[in-house]
């Protein structure tokens, strides 16, 4: 999730079927007094307001700042690019030097005006700052390993021409620099703004300021966040003025929409069952709004840690899982099986690599005999304590369908910042996730997993073919979009398929469910739980 598993927007939690003393489903929708005013809720508070120091906390980078593209889903699913600070740019023909044009007349909201340099001092912040982490998303630049290092006090592969041009010149081609440059990790910062702020900026509202259509009126603390329109905003005046934010648990937020306190409510993790009953089926089936998610539920195995070592024991476990049978009973088979490292959607998405994998419990327990492992083995199953019901649920299944074949998996369970120090050690045994993209591009996912050593211990996947791992770091550098999504296509066979390095499972939906205010609205274009305020629609 990677990034997006960990904050979630008006989640539900599983519960008792309405009695009559409840609320009616009927009468849900936000009471909301003041004409453009939407309630919605999160489950944990956020952590900052700043987006190079988080990786998780999206909904105020989202809102409150740009950057200098943005993506756009078309109705036929596929995804496009387009102009959001930028008005313009061009690449030389050897993919190595962008030249940029702002969009001229766009203030910050407190009227500060935005410049070519701010892009620069952008750049440069996220490279420097000492708890930065979005560094993968500049890294591409020249200059920017010394930068990060230490070794340099600016980015030598910016060059600012006046206020409004600038040019980017990359160490290598990378294909992926524009949708990288769409995402809300390189929303754009101002230096005036910023640097007079010093350390209150992504911490206090007033002084956490950008050119997006909102402004951050309030955070309280573990309460509520408070959002009210930017009138100094350079794009297209939205239906939405004023955002309350509560933070709550789910099963009140799931009660709070039941009785037209919450404006939007997030099905995500409510039990199948419940989605069926109640908005499925019952008096909000025509209020519901779905997302295909373009993201993967995947389970990883370290080949450092016996016997994952053998190819032929990840493979046997790859033909163990019933992954029909959790996307059914877990998920209310909503979303659609995946057998390989891209989900449907994803740019590079190859129909070749789908179909392989079919569940056989025999072929696996073959390969175990051939493995050595005729009796089994135990291994473990690392989960976060603070998972969702749904992905515990998912791995009882897992290690149920395992102990078929003759394999004990025992499910062991650590506080958060336990499993992550574990995964990021490199010494997770296995453990089951879900990466959804940040931007529309296969490097988004197989770089993060596969582009270097380092990232295959952080990941705790540990893959050993160092060939295969330059593949994947040198096929960003290819120019030729066709070359370089023939060459993405290859990297998945070999990944998954020949060489087993994880299992891949299944692509969700995202299902919201509308109250009454809401006349449209629009998910992320990739299923991410926060949202576009701008995406709403009022009655």
């Amino acid at each position: 999730m990677n990034k997006r598993v960990l904050k979630f927007l008006c989640l539900g939690l599983i519960l008792p079927v309405m009695t009559a003393g409840m609320v009616s489903c009927k009468s849900a929708g936000s009471k909301s007094g003041a004409d453009g005013e939407i309630h919605l809720a999160i489950v944990d508070d956020i952590v900052s307001m700043d987006a190079h120091k988080t990786s998780n906390d999206y909904i105020v980078p989202m809102n409150v700042f740009d950057s200098l593209f943005s993506i756009k889903k078309n109705p036929d699913g596929t995804t496009e690019i387009v102009n959001s600070l930028a008005d313009s740019f061009t690449v030389s023909d050897d993919g190595l030097v962008y030249k940029f044009t702002l969009k001229d007349g766009i203030v910050f909201s407190d009227g500060t005006p935005l410049k070519a340099d701010d892009v620069k001092f952008t750049f440069e912040r996220i490279l420097t700052l000492p708890d930065s982490a979005q560094t993968d998303f500049v890294i591409a630049i020249d200059g920017a390993e010394e930068l990060l290092n230490g070794q340099a006090t600016e980015l030598r592969g910016i060059t600012v021409e006046d206020d409004l041009h600038f040019t980017i010149t990359l160490a290598e081609p990378f294909s992926g620099f524009i949708a990288q440059l769409a995402t809300p990790s390189t929303v754009i910062y101002s230096r005036k703004i910023v640097t007079e702020a010093g350390n209150d900026f992504g911490t206090v509202p007033e002084k956490t300021i950008g050119t997006g259509p909102y402004i951050v009126t309030a955070w309280n603390r573990g309460s509520s966040l408070s959002f009210e329109y930017n009138t100094r905003y350079w794009g297209e005046e939205p239906s939405v003025k004023k955002v309350e934010i509560k933070v709550m648990d789910a099963s009140s937020m799931n009660m709070a929409f039941q009785k037209g306190d919450l404006d939007i409510l997030d099905c995500l993790f409510l039990d199948s069952a419940i989605v069926d009953s109640t908005y499925k089926n019952g008096a909000y089936k025509d209020s519901l709004v779905s997302v295909d998610r373009l993201g993967t539920n995947y389970f990883l195995l370290n080949e450092n840690i016996e016997p994952l070592t053998d190819v032929k024991v990840r493979k046997a476990i790859q033909l163990s899982i019933d992954r029909d049978s959790i996307l059914q009973s877990v998920y209310g088979g909503d979303g659609k099986l995946e057998d390989g490292i891209y989900p449907s959607g994803c740019l590079g998405y190859s129909q070749a690599n789908q179909g392989w994998l079919k569940r056989d419990t025999q072929e696996a327990k073959k390969l175990l005999k051939e493995a050595g492992y005729e009796n089994g083995f135990d291994m473990e199953i690392s989960v976060d304590a603070g998972a969702a019901d749904a992905i515990n649920n998912s791995i009882q299944i897992i290690a149920e369908n395992l102990k078929e074949v003759g394999i004990n998996a025992n499910i062991k369970s650590y506080d958060h910042a336990s499993w992550l120090d574990l995964r990021n050690s490199g010494k997770m045994p296995s453990f089951v996730a879900l990466w959804i993209l940040d931007f529309n591009d296969p490097d988004n996912i197989i770089y993060t997993f596969f582009g270097s050593v380092d990232n295959t211990v952080s990941r705790s996947d540990n893959y050993g073919d160092t060939a295969t791992i330059a593949r994947v770091a040198d096929a960003r550098k290819i120019v030729n979009t066709d070359d370089r999504m023939a060459e993405y296509a290859a990297l998945e066979k070999k990944l998954v398929q020949d060489d087993a390095v994880w299992v891949p499972l299944y692509s969700l939906k995202h299902t919201y469910v509308k109250g009454s205010r809401v006349k449209n609205f629009t998910p992320h274009w990739a299923g991410w739980s926060d949202i576009y305020f701008s995406g709403v629609e009022l009655f």
